[in-house]
């Protein structure tokens, strides 16, 4: 019986972790992509087929953000893994793109260094979602 409660233990612990693995790894897929749409809007001065975007259609942006930040800080046993670690970084890092973005968006006005650093920052966001994905790889070993 006891041996079968650590089997049961053990693969408990291997289904949470693996989870916890494809969990991440959409999270990042999810905010990498919402990253790359959102430096698209950037490019084309938030103008979608003539029109502006609205405020309403940049809540996916704060959506897919509140999404992911939720689940982290549903894993609180994960914290001492560099995957969680690297992915706070990410979170943080996508956090700042959006507003620095929608700031952008709200002053209606084009300013190519501000476009640079926001490309800057898209960058970043796209750096750390594959750190964070190398850290899964690594963790798997």
């Amino acid at each position: 019986m006891f041996l079968f409660a650590i089997a049961a233990a053990t693969l408990t612990a291997s289904c949470y972790s693996s989870d916890y693995n494809r969990t991440v790894t959409a999270n990042v897929a999810l905010l990498s992509d919402m990253s790359d749409k959102l430096l698209d809007y950037c490019r084309r001065d938030f103008r979608l087929d003539g029109r502006p975007i609205s405020s309403e259609e940049m809540g996916e942006f704060y959506y897919s953000f509140n999404k992911a930040s939720a689940f982290s800080s549903s894993t609180p046993r994960e914290v001492s893994r560099e995957s969680h670690r690297d992915l706070i970084k990410m979170l943080n890092a996508y956090e700042r793109f959006v507003h620095a973005a929608d700031a952008y968006r709200l002053g209606g006005k084009q300013d190519p260094a501000m476009l640079a650093s926001l490309t800057s920052q898209h960058d970043q966001v796209r750096l750390l979602a594959g750190k964070v994905i190398e850290d899964l790889r690594n963790e798997k070993r």
